[in-house]
């Protein structure tokens, strides 16, 4: 499988202290790790075998540092959701319910895009994600202070986390307003914002989730956005995940 420029596409795998690489196109693996020589060696390999386009998941941060590398090196990098992965993945019969994401599927899913065109390097975008992730963190926060609150505490409990809820509230109301503006300065992303908004029942909130996340919409055919999309419920799990 080519990349839609004519190049090969690999997928990465990234975790804390090391990546998984897999170039379906030539069947080859290889394991780098988290330092400054690893990325080193992954862009040789990479080069080797005459990669143009390289895919990997969002990972908490860990990604950050691979993709910057690539993109140094004039290697498009891309970094994609793992839900998105994932629900393509099971839409298709190729994952099961438990299953891990590896770097073969992450390549799988890569070639799946033969017919997108490139995506360059999105500053608007990424400014974006971090946004709404922050805004999610601070919606999260609020549901588990409300939740304490279901339970008896002292006066002194109760006025503290009664403040902490005002002010998350105000937090949350100005990253909402940031957001807004952030996507309205953006014309490419407040095109596709205005389109996923003409859906009955999508507001701006559940768009500007969407336009950070799926950078993919608009630009596929309906039937991969639908597997985008996918709304089954998955397994997120957490730390390392098993081989």
């Amino acid at each position: 499988m080519m990349a839609q420029n004519g190049g090969v596409v690999v997928g990465i795998d990234v975790a804390k202290d090391k990546v998984d690489a897999c170039i379906r196109a030539v069947s080859q693996r290889q394991t780098f790790p988290s330092t400054a020589e690893g990325r080193r060696g992954l862009i040789r390999w990479l080069r080797k075998y005459k990669v143009a386009k390289a895919v990997m998941e969002a990972s908490g941060g860990y990604e950050r540092e691979w993709a910057k590398a690539l993109r140094q090196a004039d290697i498009e990098a891309r970094i994609v959701d793992p839900k998105r992965v994932r629900d393509f993945a099971r839409s298709a019969g190729q994952l099961a319910k438990n299953d891990a994401i590896d770097a073969e599927m992450i390549a799988w899913f890569a070639e799946t895009f033969t017919d997108a065109p490139d995506q360059a390097h999105d500053t608007a975008r990424e400014n974006l994600v971090q946004v709404v992730k922050a805004r999610q963190s601070l919606l999260d926060l609020q549901t588990s202070l409300k939740n304490r609150g279901e339970h008896a505490a002292p006066k002194i409990v109760q006025q503290m986390q009664a403040r902490l809820l005002k002010q998350i509230a105000d937090e949350v109301a100005k990253l909402e307003v940031a957001i807004a503006a952030m996507i309205k300065a953006a014309p490419h992303l407040a095109e596709l914002a205005e389109i996923i908004e003409s859906v009955p029942g999508l507001g701006k909130i559940t768009s500007a989730g969407l336009v950070a996340a799926m950078p993919e919409l608009g630009q596929v055919s309906n039937r991969i956005a639908a597997a985008l999309l996918g709304a089954a419920p998955y397994d997120d799990d957490s730390g390392k995940r098993p081989r």
